[in-house]
């Protein structure tokens, strides 16, 4: 059986600094696609991370059941990330309203055409996380 952690006052503040980056981020002249991307992989699993532990959080599992949610999670975070970069992007062309936009159109669509992709690397990502995991718990 493995514990799984409750939310406290750190989710909260991890929340508060990470609105606060994004705030200072879409607010400078910026076309790069990396730090986008960042903050879409950040927003995708702190949605989905901090709203899975507010549902089950502080409950015992099995080893099983731990795995399998653990691999579900980095399926949705993965393609969690496509979504949420396109929709930053979105949101700071909006936001900037310059007649030649900072993020195209064609770029926004290309990020979502690899939502699929990043949700394969989160599964994969996700179930090497759970199965180290379970063998660091089980072996104290």
């Amino acid at each position: 059986m493995i514990s799984l952690p409750t939310t406290g006052r750190w989710t909260r503040l991890l929340a508060l600094g990470y609105g606060i980056t994004l705030f200072l981020w879409i607010s400078i002249e910026d076309q790069a696609v990396w730090p986008v991307t960042l903050f879409g992989l950040g927003l995708a699993a702190l949605m989905t991370i901090l709203g899975t532990l507010d549902k089950i959080g502080g409950r015992r599992i099995p080893v099983w059941q731990f795995v399998i949610c653990v691999t579900l999670l980095g399926g949705l975070i993965g393609v969690g990330t496509g979504i949420a970069t396109a929709g930053l992007m979105f949101f700071k062309n909006a936001i900037h309203a310059h007649l030649f936009v900072d993020f195209p159109p064609g770029l926004m669509l290309a990020i979502l055409e690899r939502a699929p992709v990043w949700g394969l690397a989160g599964i994969l990502l996700g179930l090497s996380i759970g199965l180290v995991w379970t063998s660091l718990v089980n072996k104290s």
